[in-house]
C-alpha cells in the first residue's frame, strides 16, 4: 500500500506543477520584440561603407555619410 500511495502523491505534485506552470505563463506578459516591432533603415557610407541608421547619416546630393569628416572627405576627393 505505501508503493501506491507514493506514486499518487508525486502524480498529485506533477499536476500541481504543471497547473501552476500554465497559470504563470498566462499570467506573464509578453514583452514586445524590439527586432521587428520597430525596424530602422540602414544607409551605407559612400566614404567608408559602414552602415548607420538613416535619422543618424548626414546625406549631400543623395549620398550617405556616417560623420560630416567622412562627407567632407569625399567632397574633398570627387569634386575634383
Amino acid at each position: 500500500m505505501g508503493l501506491i500511495r507514493l506514486i499518487i502523491i508525486a502524480a498529485l505534485i506533477y499536476l500541481a506543477w504543471r497547473v501552476m506552470k500554465q497559470l504563470l505563463a498566462q499570467a506573464r506578459p509578453t514583452a514586445p520584440d524590439n527586432s521587428t516591432s520597430n525596424p530602422q533603415i540602414m544607409v551605407k557610407c559612400a566614404q567608408c561603407g559602414v552602415h548607420v541608421p538613416a535619422p543618424d547619416a548626414f546625406s549631400h546630393g543623395g549620398l550617405h555619410f556616417c560623420s560630416q569628416e567622412h562627407q567632407r572627405q569625399y567632397l574633398e576627393q570627387h569634386d575634383r
